[in-house]
């Protein structure tokens, strides 16, 4: 996804560089993703397939999601 065109979250953070959240305990941190365009781990998963044609099934998403939320 390219930077928006207003200033980015990194831009108007501390250090002027973006915060990658750590994987532990992610199930207890929405939205995701630098713009909080994602409301939730599902949506993330969904997303990800999508855009990285990873064609994951339904079932395949559901493990991960599942995975993801016990971090």
């Amino acid at each position: 996804m390219a930077e928006p065109e207003a200033t980015s979250y990194a831009a108007r953070s501390a250090t002027g560089l973006y915060r990658t959240t750590p994987l532990r305990g992610a199930w207890q941190h929405p939205p995701y993703f630098h713009d909080g365009s994602a409301a939730t781990l599902e949506e993330v998963v969904a997303i990800y397939d999508r855009r990285q044609g990873l064609g994951l099934t339904s079932g395949e998403r559901s493990d991960l999601t599942e995975y993801l939320k016990s971090l």
